[in-house]
């Protein structure tokens, strides 16, 4: 979240959409460092080929299952199901996936095998990963796999996720014509999560 809103009776965080039109003017002069670029086009030319039909996944866990004026995430199954129903109706032939869960990746892995990309990123098991610190420089570690895992997404013919700041932005840095396959459950407003 860019903020935090906050009153007497509660606190919770709210994402600003950085799609919106009163930002984009804002968002169109952030300039990305050639190292983060560097390391994202090195790995999109090692992992793709000009021939592939790239799906891109953003798959939000963690605090997206609890936290309140947030959209509901799919579960496992309710993404395998999208992606199996996006795979045959529009002929993507790889799977770009970005998520913070080792459980999601490792399904993900078992159902759709070699048609899974990934970037080496930090993912947690059971405890939010921003609330341990396994490794030197983590928090900073965690923005720069973020930001070149956006990067990637960007560079996919099409987008499935639950609306978040790293798909927006991913969409808003393409320079490709991508479909759009926004997952909406609804939004939660009580800290539950559905299964």
């Amino acid at each position: 979240p860019l903020y935090q809103f906050i009153t007497k009776k509660n606190c919770f965080n709210i994402s600003v959409n950085v799609e919106r039109k009163e930002y984009s003017k804002f968002i169109k002069k952030i300039k990305i460092k050639k190292n983060f670029l560097k390391k994202a086009n090195s790995f999109f030319k090692n992992h793709f080929s000009n021939s592939d039909k790239i799906l891109g996944v953003h798959f939000r866990g963690s605090t997206y299952k609890t936290a309140r004026g947030h959209t509901y995430p799919p579960t496992v199954s309710e993404m395998i199901k999208n992606i199996n129903n996006l795979l045959k109706k529009f002929r993507y032939n790889k799977i770009f996936v970005v998520t913070e869960e080792k459980k999601y990746l490792k399904e993900l892995k078992k159902e759709f095998g070699t048609k899974i990309i990934y970037y080496n990123s930090y993912r947690m098991e059971n405890i939010d990963s921003f609330k341990i610190y396994p490794r030197k420089f983590h928090r900073f570690k965690l923005g720069e796999e973020s930001l070149i895992e956006t990067i990637l997404l960007s560079k996919c013919d099409g987008l499935t996720y639950v609306k978040s700041n790293l798909a927006s932005f991913a969409k808003i840095l393409s320079k490709k014509n991508q479909a759009d396959h926004e997952i909406f459950f609804g939004y939660n407003f009580v800290s539950s999560y559905h299964f």
